[in-house]
């Protein structure tokens, strides 16, 4: 005798489905995370070498700083407001960029008390004045061109 009971498909496909569309979406999060984070440091390191070449070593945190916000933009995708921060080292400027991913039921996809996923990234770029290098490379061409004669 055989025994067959009805219901059985229903409850697993439930469960199955469930776990795809929860799979699915977490990939898509870490995606918009992956591409957030390559974003955020490209526009640092673009904010931060175009300061780097000021003519003036004094014009180079002011000229981030001014123009740090409009690099940045509104490109992101799933963050909250994207904040960055210069630093000057001597002939070195970097910059951070930070922002936070908004996920939706934090509670699963972070850790216990974290506020969620932070995305903190940091450019360098050696501050350099190209006029003040094309002027000393000439000037170094002119002495060997004379040391030759």
């Amino acid at each position: 005798m055989r025994k067959t009971a009805k219901g059985y498909m229903t409850l697993e496909a439930s469960f199955i489905i469930t776990w795809t569309v929860f799979v699915f979406v977490l990939l898509i999060y870490l995606s918009f995370y992956s591409y957030d984070k390559c974003v955020l440091f490209q526009d640092a390191y673009t904010v931060c070498f175009k300061g780097s070449i000021q003519k003036k070593e004094g014009q180079v945190v002011p000229y981030i700083n001014a123009h740090m916000q409009k690099q940045f933009g509104k490109k992101y995708f799933g963050v909250g407001k994207v904040t960055g921060t210069v630093d000057s080292d001597g002939n070195t400027t970097s910059v951070t960029g930070e922002c936070q991913v908004k996920v939706p039921v934090r509670q699963f996809f972070t850790l216990h008390n974290q506020t969620g996923w932070k995305i903190r990234t940091r450019a360098k770029a050696q501050m350099i004045n190209p006029t003040k290098m094309i002027r000393r490379s000439r000037m170094a061409g002119r002495v060997i061109t004379k040391l030759g004669k």
